[in-house]
C-alpha cells in the first residue's frame, strides 16, 4: 500500500489543556494507538497503547507519579517505555519494554514525533506563537473528521468554495468567488493570497465588529507540510489601507487549523482562531467561537460525504480545473516528501 503520511514530523496530538495530570488520554496517530500522559513534574509522555504481557491498552490504567500502571496486572511502565515493576516479581523482564515517542509541548499544544527518533529537533515545531502570547487571545476546538486529512487540506487551499458552502458564516458578497488568486510555492510551504476590494463584510466579521459600509477583505492563506494550515483573515473599512498594510479601520485574525491523521480515512481537527484586539471581550470570543464551530462543520459535512463517496466511486478520475493549482501543488509536494522519507524502506 502507498503510505499516505509524512512520518519524520511533529503532529499535534491534542491541546494541552487537555491532558491532564490525572488520568492518561488515548490517541490514535497516523494509524499507531498512542497513550499521552503527564509525570509528576507535568511534563507530557507518549507511548504505545498497549501492555507488553497481555496488551491491555494502557489507556485504561492509571498514572503513578512518574510510571503508567497497566489496569489488568499493575506492570508499571516509565516514560521510556521501560517496564521498571512487576507487582509479586523482584525481577523485570529485559525485553517488558515498548515503543515511546518524542513529545513536547509548545504553542498550548502537545506534540508528538511519529517518526525515526533521532531525528526530532523540537526547533522544527511549526510558530504559533500566537496560541499561547499573552498579547494575544484565541478560542478554539477540536473536530473529529471521518475523512483523508488531505481533502481537508484540499477544501482549506481552495478559497473559492466559501462563497457555496458558508453562505450564512464566512461568505461575503457572491462575487467573490470570481476574484482570482495568486498561488506561490516556497520549499515545503505553499501560499495562496487572494485580496477582494470594495466588498460587503461576511456575516461572522459583521458580529465581531460592525462594517456599515463596503469592505477590504483579505484572505493569505500558508500550508506547511505535512498538514499545518493557517489564514491571515480579516477585513477593513474599504479604501483605508488594508492592501498597503494599515488595518486599524478593521479586524484581523489568525484561523489555525492544526490537522493530525488518525488513520488514512479519519482525522483528527484542531482549530483555533487567534487575535490581537478586544483581549477582554468575552462577546467577541463566544462570536468566534460559534462562528469557528459552524463553519468548520459545514466543511465537515462535506468531507465526510466526499470521503464516503470516493470509496464508493473507487479509481474512477477526477477532473481539476483552474481553482485546483494550490491544492494540486499541495497534494505534489507532499507526494515528493512520502517517496523522499520511504526511499529505501518496504513501504
Amino acid at each position: 500500500m502507498t503510505a499516505s503520511f509524512v512520518r519524520n514530523a511533529w503532529y499535534a496530538a491534542c491541546w494541552a489543556s487537555d491532558l491532564g495530570s490525572d488520568k492518561p488520554h488515548a490517541k490514535t496517530i497516523l494509524g499507531e494507538p498512542v497513550v499521552l500522559w503527564r509525570d509528576k513534574s507535568g511534563a507530557p509522555v507518549a507511548l504505545e497503547d498497549r501492555c507488553c504481557h497481555r496488551h491491555l491498552p494502557l489507556s485504561l490504567g492509571r498514572v503513578t507519579g512518574n510510571t503508567l500502571q497497566c489496569g489488568y496486572h499493575g506492570l508499571e511502565f516509565n516514560a521510556l517505555g521501560r517496564c521498571v515493576s512487576v507487582p509479586g516479581q523482584s525481577r523485570v523482564p529485559p525485553n517488558a519494554t515498548i515503543q515511546s515517542y518524542p513529545v513536547c509541548q509548545r504553542h498550548a499544544l502537545i506534540w508528538i514525533w511519529c517518526g525515526d527518533p533521532s531525528q526530532a529537533d523540537a526547533n522544527d515545531i511549526p510558530d504559533l506563537f500566537w496560541l499561547d502570547h499573552p498579547d494575544w487571545t484565541q478560542t478554539g476546538g477540536h473536530l473529529h473528521m471521518r475523512a483523508d486529512y488531505r481533502l481537508l487540506i484540499d477544501n482549506l487551499l481552495d478559497l473559492t468554495h466559501v462563497s457555496y458552502i458558508h453562505k450564512n458564516t464566512i461568505a461575503g458578497d457572491p462575487k467573490e468567488a470570481l476574484v482570482p488568486v495568486k498561488t506561490t510555492r516556497e520549499g515545503d510551504c505553499i501560499r495562496v493570497e487572494r485580496w477582494m476590494l470594495g466588498f460587503t463584510a461576511p456575516p461572522m466579521y459583521n458580529k465581531a465588529r460592525r462594517f456599515d459600509g463596503p469592505v477590504d477583505r483579505w484572505q493569505l492563506i500558508k500550508w506547511q507540510a505535512p498538514s499545518i494550515v493557517t489564514l491571515d483573515i480579516g477585513c477593513a473599512d474599504a479604501g483605508t489601507g488594508a492592501p498597503e498594510g494599515d488595518r486599524s479601520q478593521g479586524i484581523s485574525m489568525w484561523s489555525n487549523h492544526i490537522i493530525t491523521p488518525e488513520t488514512e480515512t479519519t482525522t483528527h481537527y484542531l482549530w483555533a482562531f487567534a487575535r490581537n484586539y478586544k483581549l477582554e471581550d468575552a462577546s467577541v470570543s463566544k462570536v468566534l467561537a460559534k462562528g469557528g464551530m459552524q463553519t468548520f462543520m459545514e466543511d465537515v459535512v462535506v468531507l465526510e460525504r466526499q470521503q464516503a463517496a470516493l470509496e464508493e466511486v473507487g479509481e474512477r478520475p477526477v477532473v481539476d480545473i483552474n481553482i485546483d493549482n494550490a491544492p494540486l501543488q499541495f497534494r505534489n509536494t507532499l507526494e515528493n516528501l512520502i517517496a523522499a522519507e520511504n526511499v529505501g524502506s518496504d513501504c
